[in-house]
């Protein structure tokens, strides 16, 4: 993965920096998807002094590298998630509580590469995001109404 995101920053006329080799480090140690905040504090807190700018750059960076990929589940925040060399990941998101579930199933990689086939598309990287209301959501509500 050094060695991808090398070759990338280098095509660009970029080096790659000691900050960047260890956001590229965090990165690979994340599991699932990360917000590029909670990546800054993370590292903050274990003693690395990283600036907001540089972490966000180098997302940028990742991202044209195809090393992350941007997860857009919703308007607020970015989200972010290792995708070189992974399954492509599957979301439900609840509306409510902003509640993200990763979960995976053969049937969506099988109907990508059968809507690719039929487009004459070559498959990278597909992602199936369903939004609706979980069940803590629903309980919470049900509650509030009896309250009233």
């Amino acid at each position: 993965m050094c060695s991808v995101f090398r070759r990338s920053l280098k095509r660009k006329g970029l080096k790659f920096t000691p900050e960047r080799a260890k956001i590229l480090d965090a990165v690979l140690s994340k599991q699932g998807m990360f917000e590029a905040e909670a990546l800054l504090f993370e590292m903050r807190r274990t003693g690395h002094h990283v600036s907001k700018a540089t972490i966000y750059r180098t997302l940028k960076h990742l991202l044209e590298a195809n090393i992350v990929s941007e997860v857009l589940i919703d308007s607020k925040q970015s989200h972010y998630e290792l995708s070189f060399g992974r399954e492509p990941a599957n979301y439900l998101v609840c509306v409510e509580t902003d509640k993200i579930v990763e979960f995976s199933d053969s049937q969506f990689s099988k109907l990508a590469e059968n809507i690719c086939h039929k487009h004459g598309f070559d498959l990278i990287n597909y992602r199936f995001v369903v939004y609706g209301v979980s069940p803590d959501a629903r309980s919470a509500d049900e509650a509030n109404n009896e309250d009233a």
